[in-house]
């Protein structure tokens, strides 16, 4: 496989994973902002499913589980991150002292079914900020890969 596909494949993946994250954070400031009666007033056409907020949990859970099982060493793979990029975003992730503690809370949190605060949602935003400058120098790579 020639260097271009295995760059073309990686940066997909990580497009996929980006999005599907991106969709269940967006799920949960919706859910935040339902919560309040005044947004539900002003945005009526504002709704969510129990169905969306259930697949949007399975897939935050299932990609926070990997994130910290990767931030605590125990694997070094990802189902997740693609291989070209996964130390770079270990390295990233190490960075952040807190993670540990709020990557706990939100396992709990979801593991229970219960819903996320703004905090949580903070926290996923800077994962999320994570993955889009990753996904941002694969593209770069595969650019310059392509001449």
């Amino acid at each position: 496989m020639s260097d271009i596909s295995i760059l073309s494949n990686q940066y997909n993946k990580m497009v996929d994973t980006s999005s599907k994250i991106n969709d269940s954070v967006i799920v949960y400031k919706k859910v935040s902002l339902l919560r309040n009666k005044i947004n539900h007033q002003k945005f009526p056409q504002l709704s969510i499913t129990a169905d969306e907020i259930k697949s949007a949990r399975i897939t935050l859970l299932s990609f926070l589980e990997n994130i910290q099982a990767l931030k605590k060493g125990e694997q070094v793979q990802s189902d997740f991150i693609p291989s070209l990029i996964v130390n770079d975003y270990k390295n990233k992730l190490n960075e952040n002292v807190y993670l540990e503690e709020d990557l706990n809370t939100m396992l709990s949190k979801l593991r229970n079914d219960q819903m996320i605060d703004d905090d949580a949602i903070i926290v996923l935003d800077n994962l999320l900020s994570l993955l889009d400058k990753e996904r941002n120098a694969l593209f770069r790579k595969l650019r310059r890969a392509r001449g």
